[in-house]
């Protein structure tokens, strides 16, 4: 169960992505909308079970920059991580194929909330890669993401953007 601190951290972190999207919007390319994504996967250092979300929507009209600000929170015996990320990646050109790689980073916002411990809040930054269906309504991805910070992290996720 979540306890209390991790509630008022999640709001605060809603807060701020939804800040870092209404900030940025003028830098989003007006032909194609946002697209969801749900995500779960493991925060290794943390040694805990992940569930996340976030956005996905490219930058100018190339369709090889995206911004993907996102939302994390790892579930671990003795602590809880939360995560607010203002990732962008870069698609690499691999012409007509079915799957997209890329490579990306961005800045991270980490709070670590002890069980019977005061919570601890570092910036970071996170670089990452992954790969995903390139086309589709629903599309698998997969990611790998080290976020360097005071309290680093290593992380794997996967999901599916809509």
């Amino acid at each position: 169960m979540i306890k209390r601190n991790a509630t008022k951290y999640l709001i605060a972190s809603a807060a701020i992505l939804a800040g870092a999207l209404f900030s940025t919007s003028s830098f989003v390319s007006p032909a194609r909308a946002a697209d969801a994504d749900l995500r779960a996967g493991y925060y290794f250092d943390a040694s805990g079970f992940a569930l996340g979300g976030g956005l996905l929507t490219s930058l100018g009209h190339s369709g090889s920059w995206w911004f993907n600000p996102n939302l994390e929170v790892a579930f671990a015996d003795n602590v809880n991580v939360f995560t607010v990320n203002g990732d962008v990646h870069y698609d690499l050109p691999l012409g007509e194929s079915s799957m997209s790689w890329w490579v990306g980073g961005g800045p991270a916002l980490l709070v670590a909330d002890p069980d019977g411990g005061s919570s601890d809040t570092n910036f970071g930054l996170n670089i990452l890669g992954g790969v995903g269906a390139a086309r589709g309504g629903v599309r698998p991805f997969a990611q790998i993401k080290a976020i360097v910070s005071d309290n680093s992290e290593t992380a794997l996720m996967g999901g599916i953007r809509f």
